[in-house]
């Protein structure tokens, strides 16, 4: 998988993103409470996967929901900065080949992971591997290619990342991909369409 693996297993890594990466409250809650409320209006009736988990920043809100978590990450520098957590378990694993058996979880999260992804079959792998652990329902972020950002970018008034930098994806595009897995996409959340690059969305797999 083409994403930059380096850089989250790198020494110090898991201490950055546990505290000055998300340091204000603002930031720390955006994408917890993004996730909450998608919860909240699909529900949850089983375990949930947190993969990638991080240092387990979303792993504290999906406890609370009084199912097991299982979070899984690939760094272990994140894991070790991951806080111990009462019916959380941590898995070192790849998103891309999940060490779990088919429907194991009732709801899959995965935020801020696929826009690291370059090619298109990567990503298409990373979402079949999410939909096939998945028994209902995928939560999952990406980078959305009509926001302003990216409009930006495209125009050339923002300067782009490079090519190990962080992709978008048109919504359309992203859908297709999810069909293709067995699943389709119910709605998709953003803080403010067209200006958060930032998208959720929360795919149905098919029964």
């Amino acid at each position: 998988m083409s994403a930059p693996t380096d850089k989250w297993s790198s020494d110090g890594a898991g201490e950055h993103y546990a505290g000055p990466r998300f340091a204000s409250r603002a930031a720390a809650e955006r994408d917890p409470r993004t996730v909450d409320q998608l919860l909240e209006r699909h529900g949850v009736r089983g375990p949930i996967l947190d993969a990638p988990c991080g240092t387990g920043r979303l792993t504290g809100w999906l406890v609370r929901h009084g199912v097991p978590v299982t979070a899984l990450d690939v760094s272990a520098s994140m894991l070790a900065a991951a806080p111990r957590l009462d019916n959380a378990r941590f898995v070192r694993g790849r998103v891309d080949a999940l060490p779990f058996p088919d429907r194991a979880f009732d709801v899959v999260v995965s935020c801020r992971f696929l826009h690291h992804l370059h090619e298109r079959e990567a990503l298409a792998a990373a979402l079949a591997e999410l939909i096939r652990v998945s028994d209902r329902l995928v939560v999952a972020s990406f980078w959305d290619a009509a926001s302003l950002p990216q409009w930006r970018v495209r125009t050339g008034l923002k300067r782009a990342e490079g090519p190990r930098g962080r992709r978008a994806i048109s919504r359309d595009a992203l859908c297709r991909l999810v069909e293709e897995s067995g699943a389709r996409v119910l709605e998709f959340r953003t803080g403010l369409r067209f200006f958060s690059q930032q998208t959720f969305f929360a795919a149905e797999r098919a029964r």
